[in-house]
């Protein structure tokens, strides 16, 4: 009897510690400083770019706002060279979590949730809902966020979305705001800069959007036995 159940809690344990040593490194580590970064890169020349996208990357696997680094990257390479390097940090980051979330805690899901009659119908239902709006629910969860980077990128994991739609809604979902956010750092040692402003405004667009995204009501699939009660 061992054996089996070794084989079926090995995954989940490992998601488990893995999601514990990101904790812990979001509090020992934090968000890292403009005089930090500047110091760590100094001298990387071409490959300082490649190396924030790899920090971003994994600092994205952690509780850090990534909403921060997106500045930090405008303001320690410009829009030019800081917004391809951090897209591509966010979007490896998200792809990595999913991966992990995926191949490690899915099957412990569905096994529990076969355990509780209204769970497996909840599940069904999201389920159900991802697979029939995969690339429209991801965009809508991105432009709406409400939980941190890393967990949504877990939580899409455990459902039963396609990884493309799911790598092709995050791209759609989180490019509008990353872009301002990288703009506002980049520009924001001239706040009356027309590139600023426009920055500074297609951020509100895009929080005003996420805004009305999360105050509506999601509609329920006909698959839920419990629409109607």
């Amino acid at each position: 009897m061992t054996g089996p159940v070794v084989a079926r809690l090995w995954r989940p344990v490992l998601l488990v510690a893995l999601v514990g040593v990101a904790v812990v490194v979001a509090i020992a580590v934090g968000v890292p400083s403009v005089e930090q970064l500047r110091d760590g890169l100094a001298g990387t020349g071409w490959a300082g770019p490649l190396l924030w996208a790899a920090l971003y990357a994994g600092l994205s696997l952690t509780p850090v706002p990534v909403s921060l680094l997106a500045v930090l990257g405008g303001v320690l390479f410009g829009f030019g060279e800081g917004l391809p390097a951090t897209l591509a940090g966010k979007f490896v980051g998200a792809a990595v979590g999913f991966a992990l979330a995926r191949r490690l805690g899915r099957d412990t899901v569905l096994r529990l949730v076969d355990r509780s009659g209204r769970g497996a119908e909840r599940m069904a239902v999201v389920d159900d809902l991802v697979r029939r709006r995969g690339v429209l629910a991801v965009v809508g969860v991105r432009l709406a966020p409400v939980l941190p980077y890393s967990v949504l990128n877990l939580l899409w994991g455990l459902t039963a979305v396609r990884f493309r739609h799911y790598l092709l809604g995050t791209v759609l979902g989180v490019t509008p705001g990353t872009t301002a956010l990288v703009a506002v750092g980049a520009f924001g040692t001239d706040p009356g800069s027309l590139p600023f402003l426009v920055s500074v405004a297609g951020l509100g667009v895009v929080v005003l959007t996420g805004v009305v995204l999360a105050r509506r009501r999601p509609t329920r699939s006909r698959a839920d036995p419990h629409a109607n009660g």
